[in-house]
């Protein structure tokens, strides 16, 4: 039933609820999650089995098939964890969808800098890997995870 605010009158309770079907579309927060935590893990990984006494931009480390360099593993468990902040701690769709951005844009530009650069050692699986999980987490953060009604009661 919908009560008729007056001129005049103030509203003294003011609820938020979620909609019937914001329980649906946080399936697309869940996807965007895991392609984080799936970073953040081959990152935390990479990071006891790359060499660091070697180059930081040399592939020296090995993890499920993907080689990883010093600054790979760093760059995999930053962004990861700016994922999986923006995605579950905050549900900040805003900031998912730039750190998914970010993370497309470093693996697209390592891919870029190894055909620039002679010294500049990059595995095409794992920029592959960061181009992939970026696009899952910047689609998945164009759909709203949830959805809100306002609802405000008067009391006389």
């Amino acid at each position: 039933m919908a009560q008729i605010i007056e001129p005049g009158q103030r509203a003294t309770a003011v609820e938020t609820r979620p909609t019937a079907g914001s329980a649906g579309l946080r399936v697309f927060q869940i996807v965007s999650a895991i392609a984080g935590a799936v970073l953040f893990g081959f990152g935390l990984a990479a990071v006891f089995d790359v060499d660091f006494g070697a180059g930081l931009l040399d592939t020296t480390g090995l993890v499920a098939g993907y080689g990883f360099s010093p600054a790979a593993a760093i760059a995999a468990i930053l962004l990861g964890g700016a994922v999986l902040i923006s995605t579950l701690a905050d549900q900040d769709r805003g900031s998912a969808a730039f750190v998914g951005l970010i993370t497309i844009a470093l693996g697209i530009a390592a891919l870029v800098a190894e055909g620039q650069a002679s010294d500049f050692e990059v595995d095409d699986k794992t920029a592959a890997l960061f181009i992939v999980a970026g696009a899952v987490v910047f689609v998945c953060s164009l759909v709203p995870w949830w959805g809100r009604r306002r609802v405000t009661r008067v009391v006389p």
